[in-house]
């Protein structure tokens, strides 16, 4: 069992999420109109009504296994919350039936969030479980950002492929701080010469709400954070906050005074809005307590991020906007930024020194082991939860001061339940990728972009020497 301040209790206990059902509490659009040209369909079931000399049991079976043409009036009030897109019934109806994607369904979501992206999160927070696409993947071969990078899932046998349902136990835990270079005997008090500031998370994974979420939000995130054994971050100066030991304050000029700190696991410094000074005064005032910085990625975030080492900093906090892309003047995706600030640290030997934290833009579980392979030991989710709190889009999403998504009210006990099911599903499909790779421990992935193959850089191997057409 893993706490605030070590690992205590049995070491090598299987870690287990509890999902439970949350279905939605408000509505959400159908993703499938289903429509019946009414007068082929009567004139189909007057033809076997005739046919079959008024056996009911034939004439009226549907064709749907999922209930959709179940009701009192069959085929010409369908069921349309039921339809999964099978396609069935168009199969063997071509000439009566119709099945096409919802006209609310498509407006759902921005630039960023697709239909199908804000329908899986609910899927995976309502039921816990991992979705399964029966008609196979449709969508494009590549895309930008993280669906421009495909992850190893090699076809031959390993000890851990039994996945989720295997004997290998498979580590998702993530430590959090900095790893001594060596260990000294000279002292039988430390060994490693010095106190180690670590902690340890259940799950590579943070929770961050947006900042103008609700406040019954901010307590289900609570909730669910103490349950699950990670962490949540946020600048609220809730007295709740204060005696949890999952809590990470995120402090600033502004609020410094407003916090009380002295509980907190871990403080994160927001260099958004502050200087590098309030590092070294948090460092004076709690020297053993864990440092983070919250950082832009941009053209510096490299130079900076070894400076910010210099200073003391424990933790680096690498933030995108809400769609995942930086703060440069070309906009790159995280993905990018994250590499080179990552392939930097690793130059200037110090990348056990420092844990990295990458934020934006995470809103489906294969994100998180990408992020991880791309340098990353933790991910923060922020839009994701309230997608998965039935938040309504109001707008673009992508500015972190102006987050044009609106929270709903919510009962705390309901959301919590929904964002642990959410990470029994995410944590299911970690498990998955990493059992396919073969391995055993989430904190082997880091960096490792040999697990991985981008598009972009296939594309640069193929076409290189080819003289683009003018």
């Amino acid at each position: 069992m893993v706490s605030g301040t070590g690992v205590e209790g049995p070491a090598y206990e299987r870690f287990h999420i509890e999902a439970k059902s949350a279905d939605h509490v408000y509505n959400v659009p159908n993703k499938f109109d289903v429509h019946a040209k009414r007068l082929r369909l009567a004139a189909m079931l007057i033809h076997e009504t005739i046919r079959y000399r008024f056996n009911r049991d034939i004439v009226l079976s549907r064709p749907c296994i999922y209930g959709v043409f179940s009701g009192r009036l069959g085929g010409f009030k369908p069921i349309k919350q039921r339809c999964v897109g099978c396609m069935r019934c168009v199969q063997e109806y071509p000439h009566i039936m119709q099945v096409n994607y919802g006209k609310k369904y498509r407006e759902l979501g921005d630039l960023h969030w697709t239909p199908e992206s804000v329908f899986t999160i609910l899927y995976e927070s309502s039921t816990g479980k991992i979705p399964v696409k029966g008609m196979g993947y449709k969508g494009s071969f590549s895309g930008e950002g993280w669906d421009g990078i495909w992850t190893d899932m090699s076809e031959i046998v390993r000890p851990t492929r039994d996945g989720v349902f295997g004997r290998e136990y498979i580590s998702t835990s993530a430590d959090i701080g900095s790893k001594p270079f060596f260990l000294d005997f000279s002292s039988s008090d430390d060994v490693t010469g010095k106190k180690i500031r670590l902690l340890q998370s259940s799950l590579p994974i943070m929770l961050q709400p947006p900042e103008s979420s609700k406040l019954d939000i901010g307590i289900a995130v609570k909730q669910s954070a103490s349950k699950l054994g990670i962490y949540h971050m946020s600048r609220s100066p809730l007295n709740a906050y204060e005696e949890d030991p999952w809590y990470v304050p995120i402090v600033d000029k502004a609020n410094l005074g407003k916090l009380n700190l002295d509980r907190a696991p871990m403080i994160e410094v927001d260099l958004f809005t502050s200087n590098r000074g309030l590092i070294g005064e948090l460092r004076q005032r709690y020297p053993s307590k864990l440092i983070s910085v919250r950082l832009k990625i941009d053209e510096a975030a490299e130079d900076e991020a070894c400076r910010l080492f210099n200073d003391g900093a424990d933790v680096i906090h690498l933030c995108a906007d809400y769609h995942g892309f930086d703060y440069s003047k070309t906009h790159s995706h995280i993905s990018h930024g994250l590499r080179r600030v990552h392939t930097r640290l690793v130059n200037e030997g110090i990348r056990d020194r420092i844990t990295l934290i990458a934020s934006g833009g995470i809103t489906r579980a294969e994100h998180v082991p990408k992020a991880i392979i791309c340098g990353a030991d933790l991910v923060g989710l922020d839009t994701t939860l309230l997608i998965a709190l039935q938040s309504e889009f109001k707008g673009e999403t992508r500015d972190r001061t102006d987050c044009r998504l609106a929270s709903r009210k919510i009962e705390v006990a309901w959301g919590a339940q929904r964002l642990i099911n959410l990470m029994a599903s995410w944590h299911d499909q970690l498990i998955e990728i990493l059992s396919a790779m073969g391995m055993r421990d989430v904190r082997r992935l880091r960096g490792d972009v040999g697990r991985s193959m981008t598009d972009e850089e296939l594309r640069e191997q193929a076409f290189e020497g080819i003289d683009k057409l003018s």
